[in-house]
């Protein structure tokens, strides 16, 4: 594309980038070329018309058999330029594009030939002395150049070509032959070709212009289409072409009584594969995920990107009913799921992702398309509540469900901007003499009159991102508590241990806030236990050990809560700077009745008391429990056989009490 074609593309428009600046290119010389051997078939036809006029007027005895080879010499030149055009047209696109440089050859070869025969037609056939001669020659000479212009402007190399060959013989044979006359034409002549090959660089200037605005027109326009219904990075239909495509699909299972099936699918912890290789190996894994489910899709089917990770699969034109239907689905459903989780090869990275997928059923009875879509998404949080990598129907009672989650959401967002209903209970730790050493502290909501099982809301926190509101506040919550607390403790050795969400603690400036509030309340060291779950370290190690040792620093200890349910590596285990392990309660409860789980006790504590860590043991609720745990070494305990959670006024009354201790019964209820 010219220089000048480039400039005129406006401030305000995208200029074209440089692939498609050739692109265009090379279907502009495509277009010339079309054009060109198109306009061919009847210009040759016009040069055999216009030959055969000019043999028969000037025809004499002494030229005649120049004129009958001239003719012959034509209808051969014309005979070879229509073939070559007819085989030009019959040939298919890409053929023609891998010999583009053939084509566009045996054009100019045509070319030259054409005006050959016309220049040394002219120059054998020219007689000064014949005035019809003198006359014809010259109009027919210069009507054929001016003919060629208009049917070969789309190259300025074959026209100039043609003239060339057509006119400079002739030009020659006036110089040779001498005179005034004869040297004016030869003149004339010169300046008559000078003035057509400006002339035909104009020509051809326009018409390439043309032909590259055009298609630069046509790109744009497919472009803007492009961007409105399809997905940039997968080529997938956006939202937008798909309500247009589950509309059809509506149109057709009301018309022929079939069903359809929208399937929902969304990566599991697919942000783990930015936040570890990278966007840019995330977007190729979307386009692979893409690639693989419109490769098990049918012509008639749909898949589509949402965005992000959110991909959506619409199967149309199910004829099966029933249980046959379901398993029909079910079956597809499957083979998603499974195609989606083989590993993902990308730049030298083996990936394994899974997909939750939900899925709704549209036949004719369904009316909202905006429902159909609701319902698949909240079969798909079904299957991720579910445990992942599965697959869901939905039911409506999966959308009440959703609704009340929903509802939830807004009630907690609501108790963050207030604060009421919301409170930190306090539990008591024992040590071996049954003395208060510490209390775990357990965040409850009073919402409408009863209290809101923590396990439900802070799910709900954690989906939605209200899991940083609700930490701040826990985290400045806990700190008053610690200050009030501390107050009594004395010297007493005392700790307040706090729960913190893996999310909460991978927040950049979590570390900060615990320091500002420790500082803000000067708490002092020792007080505050961070309660980290053993997922939560072995993910991104290098930071976590970072801030813990920051925070350590500071005086703040560290526990692990839940031991033994998760990974329990040894590794981390003496590369964290952590103070407790906590034995899970899944252990405890049936220490006496199961074997195993009283051995993983046992272990946890020798392998505590070896790395010299504390450590507790929660859920305790028997007396025979707790000799257990005392007999094996345990040192600390909390459970519902010392005290319950309670709020902050109920523990300072009884951590005022003198000793502050309990004593047990042989029932093993706390006096």
């Amino acid at each position: 594309m010219t220089r000048e074609r480039k400039h005129e593309w406006g401030a305000e428009q995208v200029a074209p980038s440089a692939a498609m600046l050739d692109e265009v290119a090379r279907k502009v010389f495509l277009q010339q070329l079309a054009i060109s051997f198109d306009a061919l078939r009847i210009s040759n036809s016009a040069v055999v018309l216009i030959s055969s006029i000019t043999a028969l007027v000037l025809w004499t005895s002494e030229l005649r058999p120049w004129i009958l080879a001239w003719l012959a010499m034509t209808v051969l030149v014309v005979g070879y330029r229509l073939g070559i055009a007819r085989t030009f047209a019959k040939s298919a696109g890409p053929t023609v594009e891998e010999n583009i440089s053939y084509w566009h050859r045996q054009l100019l070869c045509g070319a030259a030939m054409g005006g050959a025969v016309w220049g040394f037609g002219s120059a054998l056939l020219y007689d000064m002395d014949d005035l019809l001669n003198l006359t014809v020659i010259p109009f027919v000479l210069a009507g054929m150049c001016a003919g060629a212009i208009t049917t070969l402007t789309a190259f300025t190399g074959a026209t100039v070509l043609f003239l060339g060959f057509a006119l400079l013989p002739f030009a020659g044979r006036m110089a040779l032959e001498g005179g005034v006359a004869a040297n004016v034409l030869a003149c004339v002549t010169l300046v008559y070709f000078a003035f057509m090959v400006n002339f035909t660089r104009r020509a051809n200037r326009v018409l390439v212009g043309g032909l590259e605005m055009a298609l630069l027109r046509s790109h744009a326009e497919e472009t803007i289409k492009k961007q409105a219904l399809f997905d940039d990075l997968t080529g997938l239909p956006n939202r937008r072409l798909l309500q247009d495509r589950l509309a059809q699909a509506l149109a057709r299972s009301q018309r022929q009584h079939t069903h359809a099936a929208l399937f929902f699918l969304d990566l599991d912890n697919f942000k783990r594969v930015n936040d570890s290789l990278g966007h840019s190996v995330g977007d190729e894994l979307l386009a692979e995920i893409a690639r693989r489910i419109q490769e098990l899709l049918r012509d008639e089917d749909t898949a589509a990107r949402l965005g992000g990770d959110e991909f959506v699969a619409l199967l149309t034109d199910l004829s099966a009913d029933g249980e046959e239907l379901l398993t029909l689905v079910r079956r597809r459903g499957e083979e998603l799921r499974r195609a989606v989780e083989l590993p993902v090869r990308i730049r030298g990275n083996e990936i394994h992702i899974t997909v939750s997928i939900g899925i709704s059923m549209l036949d004719e009875r369904t009316t909202n398309l905006e429902d159909l879509l609701k319902h698949a998404d909240t079969a798909m949080y079904r299957a991720k509540d579910d445990g992942r990598n599965t697959l869901r129907f939905f039911e409506s009672s999966m959308q009440e469900a959703l609704d009340r989650r929903l509802g939830l959401e807004n009630d907690l967002r609501s108790a963050l901007d207030t604060g009421e209903g919301l409170q930190l209970y306090l539990q008591p730790q024992y040590d071996e003499s049954m003395g208060i050493v510490g209390a775990e502290l357990l965040l409850r909501w009073r919402h409408r009159g009863r209290f809101i099982p923590p396990d439900q809301f802070i799910a709900v926190a954690e989906d939605c991102g209200l899991i940083y509101r609700l930490g701040d506040w826990v985290v400045e919550e806990a700190c008053a508590i610690g200050a009030r607390i501390s107050s009594l403790a004395n010297d007493r050795a005392f700790s307040l241990a706090l729960n913190v969400s893996p999310q909460q603690f991978r927040d950049k400036a979590f570390t900060a806030k615990v320091l500002s509030g420790i500082e803000k309340w000067q708490l002092p060291a020792g007080l505050v236990e961070l309660e980290l779950t053993e997922g939560l370290l072995i993910e991104d190690v290098e930071d976590t050990v970072s801030k813990m040792q920051e925070l350590r620093a500071h005086g703040v200890r560290f526990s692990i809560d839940d031991f033994g349910t998760g990974y329990s590596s040894l590794r981390y285990l003496k590369s964290l700077p952590l103070d407790t392990l906590k034995i899970d309660q899944s252990f405890v409860r049936d220490v006496l009745s199961d074997p195993g789980d009283a051995s993983i006790v046992n272990a946890i504590i020798y392998m505590a008391k070896t790395l010299d860590l504390e450590v507790i043991a929660e859920g305790v609720e028997a007396q025979a429990i707790h000799e257990f745990l005392a007999a094996a070494g345990c040192g600390k305990f909390q459970g519902f056989l010392y005290a319950r959670p309670m709020p902050l006024e109920e523990f300072e009354a009884m951590f005022r009490v003198p000793g502050s201790c309990v004593q047990l019964t042989s029932a093993g209820h706390a006096l």
